[in-house]
């Protein structure tokens, strides 16, 4: 810092006069040792014993040399020196190192209220262009810029300073600050010549010019220089280039400059998305467009927001989005700044609102809203027109409907229309099971009074209601009036109709109609179950050779009831008296289906065959089986009692008193031990054995007198309950048990009991005394007792009891509904138990192909489907609810289309998920709360697609429509996150 130059005369001439100690401390101050000479100074300034003049010099070399050592105390020695003596030759040399200091330690308003206080022109030629630099650099820096500017302006004057570039660009920029840019123009054009300034005088031009609305001149200006990359801000200088292609409407130019903005800068503001998407526009790159206006996030009620959103709602308009575009031209139209754009963004949403179906808008109220706002618009007889059309085009059948109803039906279009919507809600509530409210308005559609088309399909639709309805009467009557000119239709009543004959027990009428539906179905699977029923109808008119001929074609097709077929053929050959086939088909049935549960009936009957053929040793082989492979089998006591028998009748008394003494000890009450003590008595009495058959009887603890009083006991209990008095038979009942704990009826009075306590809906009691009957030996009740309880605790959400008892079921089951019903209950109580991977499980396993149909088979997919998709098998869900969309209507459909938009999102198909939600909209509006939950699906699909308009919008219409709370809360979760400042006032929403 310190010149030795400067000061040598001086030093020299000092030296002479000075004190030793002074001499020192000069000596250290030119050796550059300023601790030294700072140590000397410091002892002089401090003795009384020098000179004044040796005090005024130590003052000041003590200054000098804290300031070249940098010491905190720098400035107060300076202002100290200043205040002693302040008429020192030395004070204009102090002035000038302080101001050096002060520089270099960036302290600018120190050196601006140093410098103000002094005459600059008193410094030499060299040092007073330095201290105007330093005032003009500082007043520039605290941003006192007149100050600067004066200071820089006695620089700038002087071309030959080497200060006059550095004034020139601080000048300039002062002046660009302070908008003067013509003024700054000059001044940084001066300096494109400068080494010094060369990377950063390039910007300000631009900027200038481009500020100054001089964009032909700034791309010329930019064109040379943006081949090289080597200048300061020069992302701002391709950011200036893009926007003023974009002013000059040289949009592929602004673009190209656009892209590769964003290449330096991936985060673009408002206006720069704004820009990049309109280029994009006028280009016809309709989708690149929305990838830019789509992210500009509605935040103040402005010009730019009104534009950006009508070309967004034109840019998805040319690309057929068009329900991005109602809500696109949606926003615009709320927008109160430019009213043109207002006008016709309003006329565009509520044209797309009157041709697409959107659950956040509804047509006729802004179709409306527009005639009422625009009375003398060009648009307005074409939006007359729409809303006269809007209730015979919607989906909304109860609005369209009410509104149909206040008319006269003069006019036949709109009585076909009526006649159409009013068929479509009945089809609606048929599909979410709401039959008797479905009947309702097919009957609506069928009283308009054309006999077209959909009047004949209301009759077979509302035959099909009262068949769920199991009004099987009122089902004939509709069936009824399709003739067979109403080809489809009628094909598909007959074999309806069969049905409900079969279930009035009407057999002849079941067989006519079952032989006439066989010529309208080809499907396999159909011709198979006609033959099954026709099979069992002639079974029932006890016309076992067409029985037999009809099982034997069922089971050529082969089907889930071959067994089932099988066992019903064996019978019929038995009741014909055709033992030798009965006995090939029920041995066959055993062998091919061993794991049927008609094997242990069919061993049974075979048994009872051989008896009728006088086969008395196969006959003990197939009851011996029975006892021994069937323990828990319905036939095990009988088949005792059948042993016991065909050992009376081949005179082996001793084998058949075993086997019945066996029976009366293991089932002492039963009816079957009453037949078997019968035999026993004639055994006994034939051998002269009677005393033996007394004792057998007290050993059992039977009393032959007591058995009138069971009886008669028994039957009063029953007589109440047949007379439906069911809390006096529940009395009964209980007394009866109570009285006679091991009576004769014992089995039967509990199953009556139970069936009291359920008619009168006490279904705990009911499942306590069935549990009895089921928990016991296989009986004549097992079988509908388990299928009871599993019903009755499934209604009572007992799932664990409910998974029990059709567990149970399905391993008795010996008739094919009973299989069905407990595959289903097995199913559906899993599921209650969020056993998902059992049910997924138990549907490969137990669901065999064509067992199930209808509304059961639509059920088991939909078990699957959910149960996939909360095990996380996404790509097996996806299939399963797809097939629910293309095999379902109503609320179940409109679920699917929900869950098949959740995986895709899932698995981040998004734009495939969206696809799917415009599906749902456009085909199910009725179904709010799956379009809700969907539109949250939506937003976020928009979102992670960075389409923020969109998914901010359809958030903010959903807001203001949902009445969910759950919905309402994870959406407004989303605004929070995602949209923290918006601002839902700004949006005028009606």
């Amino acid at each position: 810092m310190v010149m030795r130059s400067a000061f040598f005369i001086f030093f020299t001439i000092s030296l002479l006069s000075f004190s030793q100690d002074y001499n020192k401390g000069l000596i250290c101050f030119l050796d550059k040792d300023y601790v030294c000479a700072r140590s000397y100074f410091t002892n002089i300034v401090n003795s009384d014993e020098y000179q004044t003049v040796t005090i005024e010099y130590a003052h000041y070399y003590l200054f000098l040399s804290a300031l070249n050592l940098y010491h905190y105390d720098t400035e107060d020695l300076f202002n100290n020196f200043i205040k002693k003596f302040p008429l020192s030759n030395k004070q204009i040399d102090a002035e000038f190192y302080m101001s050096q200091y002060l520089f270099e330690k960036k302290k600018y308003k120190e050196i601006v209220d140093l410098l103000t206080q002094i005459n600059l022109y008193a410094f030499s030629k060299s040092r007073q262009k330095q201290v105007f630099f330093y005032l003009g650099y500082s007043a520039y820096k605290i941003q006192d810029f007149d100050l600067a500017k004066n200071s820089f302006y006695e620089l700038i004057i002087d071309t030959n300073t080497g200060y006059r570039e550095d004034a020139l660009f601080y000048n300039s920029h002062i002046l660009f600050l302070d908008n003067q840019l013509d003024l700054a123009l000059v001044g940084f054009e001066g300096l494109i010549g400068s080494k010094k300034y060369a990377k950063e005088v390039p910007y300000f031009i631009s900027k200038i010019l481009f500020d100054l609305n001089e964009y032909q001149n700034l791309v010329d200006y930019l064109d040379p220089l943006l081949k090289s990359n080597n200048y300061n801000n020069y992302q701002d200088l391709v950011l200036l280039q893009a926007k003023s292609f974009y002013h000059l409407a040289q949009y592929d130019q602004s673009i190209a400059y656009f892209e590769e903005y964003k290449e330096l800068n991936p985060i673009l503001s408002r206006d720069q998305l704004y820009q990049i998407g309109i280029a994009y526009h006028k280009k016809g790159l309709y989708g690149f467009a929305i990838n830019h206006l789509n992210k500009i996030i509605f935040n103040k009620n402005d010009s730019l927001s009104q534009y950006a959103f009508y070309y967004l709602g034109d840019s998805y308009q040319n690309i057929e989005n068009k329900l991005e575009a109602m809500n696109a031209f949606r926003s615009a139209s709320l927008i109160d700044q430019d009213s043109l754009i207002q006008h016709d963004a309003f006329y565009q949403f509520v044209i797309l609102c009157y041709e697409q179906k959107s659950p956040l808008y509804k047509a006729e109220q802004y179709l409306s809203e527009f005639i009422e706002k625009y009375p003398r618009s060009d648009h307005v007889d074409e939006i007359y027109s729409c809303l006269a059309n809007i209730h015979l085009n919607t989906h909304d059948y109860d609005n369209a409907i009410t509104v149909l109803e206040q008319s006269n039906f003069l006019n036949k279009d709109v009585k076909y229309q009526y006649q159409k919507i009013c068929f479509h809600k009945a089809v609606q509530l048929f599909n979410d099971e709401l039959y008797n409210d479905a009947i309702s308005y097919f009957n609506k559609s069928i009283n308009v009074g054309d006999q077209n088309q959909l009047f004949y399909e209301s009759y077979y639709w509302k035959g099909e209601s009262y068949y769920n309805l199991n009004m099987f009467d009122n089902a004939l009557s509709s069936y009824a009036m399709l003739t067979p000119r109403m080809s489809a239709l009628y094909s598909k009543s007959v074999y309806s109709q069969a049905y409900c004959h079969l279930k009035e027990k009407n057999f002849l009428d079941a067989i006519d109609f079952f032989e006439k539906s066989i010529k309208f179905n080809k499907k396999q699977s159909i011709i198979y179950d006609i033959y099954i029923r026709m099979g069992d109808s002639y079974f029932a008119l006890n016309n076992y050779e067409s029985s037999v001929k009809y099982y034997n074609q069922a089971m050529n097709i082969s089907g889930v009831e071959d067994d089932y077929a099988a066992y019903k053929k064996s019978t019929a050959y038995v009741l014909l008296g055709d033992y030798g086939n009965a006995i090939q088909s029920f041995n066959k049935l055993i062998n091919d289906f061993s794991y049927s549960n008609y094997v242990d009936d069919a061993i049974f009957d075979l048994g009872n065959v051989y008896i009728l053929s006088k086969n008395f040793d196969l006959a003990v082989n197939m009851f011996t089986q029975i006892i021994n492979d069937f323990k828990n089998s319905l036939f095990y006591p009988s088949s005792q009692l059948k042993l016991g028998l065909v050992y009376y009748m081949q005179e082996k008394d001793n084998e058949a008193i075993t086997v019945l003494k066996n029976l009366i000890f293991e089932f002492p009450q039963s009816h079957t031990s009453q037949e078997a003590l019968s035999v026993l008595k004639n055994i006994y009495n034939e051998t002269g054995e009677a005393q033996q058959f007394l004792e057998l009887i007290q050993n059992v603890e039977h009393d032959y007198t007591k058995s009138e009083l069971d009886s008669s006991t028994y039957s009063s209990a029953e007589l109440q309950y047949v007379q439906k008095n069911y809390q006096n038979s529940i009395n009964a009942f209980k007394s009866y048990l109570s009285y006679y704990p091991s009576g004769l009826f014992i089995l039967e009075a509990k199953y009556f009991l139970y069936k009291s306590y359920e008619k009168i809906g006490q279904l705990e009691n009911a499942i306590e005394v069935l549990s009895e009957i089921v928990n016991d030996r296989e009986n004549k009740y097992t079988a509908e007792g388990l299928l009871s309880l599993g019903r009755m605790s499934y209604e009572l959400e007992k799932y664990i009891s409910s998974e029990i008892y059709f567990s149970k079921l399905l391993n008795i089951a010996s008739i094919i509904e009973h299989k069905k019903i407990a595959i289903l209950g097995i199913l559906e109580s899993k599921f209650n138990l969020y056993k998902y991977a059992d049910v997924i499980n138990d549907i490969s396993s137990l669901v065999e192909k064509g067992l199930f149909s209808g509304k059961e088979k639509v059920r088991i997919h939909y078990l699957k489907a959910f149960s996939l998709y909360k095990t996380n098998n996404i790509d097996d869900a996806l299939i399963e609810f797809r097939w629910l969309i293309k095999n379902t209507e109503g609320e179940l459909k409109a679920e699917a289309f929900y869950y098949v938009s959740l995986l895709l999102h899932s698995n981040q198909k998004y734009t495939s998920s969206q696809d799917i939600i415009f599906q749902l909209i456009n085909e199910m509006p009725n179904y709010q709360t799956w379009i809700e939950k969907s539109l949250l699906i939506l937003a976020k699909n928009y979102i992670l697609q960075e389409d923020m308009f969109q998914a901010q919008h359809v958030l903010l219409e959903l807001e203001k429509k949902c009445q969910n709370e759950d919905i309402l809360h994870e959406l407004r979760g989303m605004l929070t996150i995602h949209f923290p400042n918006t601002l839902l006032d700004s949006l005028n929403y009606k």
